[in-house]
């Protein structure tokens, strides 16, 4: 299984570890109608939205390229340089997918859409950063944004209340990054990155399916670990009575209830009449 530096896993840890603890906390108050169906409940600041997307666009260099360079003596300058313009363009790539797709369904130009695109690219191209060409990489960010709309459509359909949507970005969209590598890792890159004689490489590029069979089966693998133990934790802590706040405190909203204070002003002003 060819992952760097484990990172599919780490994201599909993450993003499957918060399904099952979303599908056992269960959703918020008011998340759903009588009918099933999703309320949206909106964030409530869309700049520190935008300022957290760049800065883990940014941190994103420290990982992929940033880890090629504390193993420079085993890699070359060229390996670490494409992890870099690997990274950028898929992350633009999904910005702008997103964007677009958001558009084309809904008629409105969403800049959270827009940042959760960037991120699903940035998620899904790490795992094949250093192995995959740069236009494959723009097919990898687009690819990334569709997977997370779809996925997050999925789950308000299972009605699986994911307000971070961990999963959808984390897991879903890390699993397709580890699958991407075994149908575009090119056998020139993975001889460079990985420093051995031979190597198995992507479908597309004539390596067969013996790298995509062990992607498949070790994001089958991954996925199963998660979410059993994780399960089996959140399961616990919930009969423990220890998951979740009371529906009195979540009514009054945690901020007022664990940390002594309201975080907003939410009383209604009353216009003064001037008489």
């Amino acid at each position: 299984m060819l992952d760097f530096a484990g990172s599919g896993v780490v994201h599909m840890v993450g993003g499957f570890a918060g399904l099952m603890g979303a599908m056992v906390v269960g959703p918020r108050t008011g998340r759903f109608d009588a009918m099933g169906r999703a309320v949206a409940m909106p964030g409530h600041n869309a700049s520190l939205v935008v300022l957290g997307t760049f800065i883990l666009w940014f941190g994103w260099y420290g990982f992929n390229p940033g880890s090629m360079l504390s193993i420079i003596g085993t890699v070359s300058q060229e390996v670490v340089g494409r992890a870099a313009v690997t990274t950028t363009i898929a992350a633009a790539s999904g910005g702008v997918t997103a964007m677009a797709l958001n558009y084309a369904l809904y008629h409105v130009w969403d800049l959270i859409a827009v940042c959760n695109g960037v991120l699903a690219g940035l998620v899904a191209i790490t795992a094949g950063c250093a192995v995959v060409e740069p236009w494959a990489a723009l097919l990898c960010g687009a690819c990334g944004a569709v997977v997370i709309h779809l996925a997050s459509k999925l789950l308000l359909r299972l009605r699986i209340d994911d307000p971070l949507e961990a999963c959808p970005m984390h897991g879903f969209c890390g699993a397709f990054g580890v699958i991407f590598v075994g149908l575009m890792a090119k056998e020139e890159y993975v001889l460079q990155t990985y420093g051995r004689t031979t190597s198995p490489y992507g479908l597309f590029y004539g390596g067969g399916g013996k790298l995509l069979g062990c992607q498949i089966i070790g994001v089958i693998v991954i996925i199963a670990w998660t979410c059993s133990l994780l399960g089996i934790f959140f399961y616990a802590f919930k009969m423990m009575g220890m998951l979740r706040t009371s529906a009195e405190e979540e009514a009054a909203g945690l901020d007022e209830s664990k940390h002594g204070g309201s975080a907003y002003n939410m009383e209604l002003v009353q216009p003064k009449v001037v008489t």
